[in-house]
Parts: structure tokens; sequence; C-alpha cells
């Protein structure tokens, strides 16, 4: 009989890397003088999650193994660029009480079901040849830049209402390969760098 604990596989160890960035920077959210390790843990899971599929591909899988390790790497898409954001947002900029922390806690729902849904027409898509709407990583990196600064509650709402508008847009993207490729790699790098040299 199979278990789920036969569907743990060497092939998704770079997944599983996101996941354990993504818990982190949760961590570290909430750790006062470590804050700044967060951003920079985000930017970590986006550079995994670049290259979970290709580090896949390197090992032999059954059919099923490479499902699994699909599904698994949208589940933990959705946790590590959807809920871990929102939660190290809010532990580092503290949003406000009453209607404006009504009105941000909203504007973190739409983000978050933005990023599920991008997700879910993301993996019925015959085509993964090109994105279409803003992947989650680039909104990772996007958290990962804004909070280079100390961005107000007010701010951080715009950039979730943005964010969310951007990924469930009918643009198409191109995958980003070659100089594109290390160019989204590099954003990712010089924003862990920035965030562990404060």
């Amino acid at each position: 009989m199979r278990a789920p604990i036969h569907d743990l596989h060497v092939s998704n160890a770079i997944t599983y890397l996101s996941l354990a960035s993504g818990l982190g920077a949760v961590a570290a959210s909430r750790a006062g003088a470590s804050a700044s390790l967060a951003p920079a843990l985000l930017a970590l899971a986006a550079l995994a999650d670049t290259f979970d599929g290709r580090f896949a591909r390197r090992f032999t899988r059954s059919e099923r193994q490479a499902r699994t390790g699909a599904e698994t790497d949208n589940l933990v898409d959705a946790i590590v660029f959807g809920l871990v954001p929102v939660v190290v947002v809010g532990g580092i900029t503290l949003p406000p009480a009453g209607a404006w922390g009504f009105a941000w806690w909203s504007a973190a729902f739409l983000y978050l079901l933005a990023v599920v849904v991008r997700l879910g027409f993301f993996a019925a898509e015959a085509d993964h040849g090109r994105f279409v709407g803003m992947p989650t990583p680039a909104a990772a990196l996007v958290w990962s830049t804004v909070l280079i600064g100390s961005p107000s509650p007010g701010a951080c709402a715009a950039v979730f209402l943005a964010c969310a508008a951007a990924m469930v847009s009918p643009v198409a993207i191109p995958r980003p390969r070659g100089v594109g490729l290390m160019l989204f790699a590099l954003w990712a790098v010089g924003l862990m760098a920035w965030h562990v040299a404060r």
C-alpha cells in the first residue's frame, strides 16, 4: 500500500527548501531584531522556485512522482508566495486597527485570493511556455524590494492590490530564459545580499 511518505522524493528538495524559507521568513518577521531576514528569505524562496523544476528533471522519476512533485510545488507556492508575504508584511508593518485595519486585511485577502486563482489557472493550463499574469515568485520579489524601505500600512495595502491585479491580469509574459532568467536570479540574489547586510 502506498502512503504519503512514499512521495517524499529527493527531486523535490528545492521545493522543500522554498517551503523552509517561507517558514523561516515568518519566524524572522516575529523576531524583532532579525526581521530584516524575512525579506531575504522571501527572495531565497523565489530563487528556489525558479530552479526547482530544472532540478527535479535531473532525477529519474515515475509518472506518479512527477505528478506529485508538480502538485507539491503548487501547494508550496500558495503558502510561500501567498500566505507568507501577508504574515511577514503584517508582522513587520503592523496593520492599523478599526476601519483602516479592515481595509488592510481586505487588500491582503484579495492578494491571497489572486495567488490561489493564479496558481490554479497555471495548473490547468496546457501551455507552460509562457505565463499569463505576473508569476507568484515575482510577487515575492516585489515584496522583498518594497521591504527595503519602511512602507506604511497604507502603502502595503496598495502593493497587495497592485500585485493581485498583476497576477490575474490577461497579460502574456514569456517564460524567462537566458539573459532574462539570469536577471531574475540576480534580482533575487541582490535582494538577499542587501537584506542580510543590513
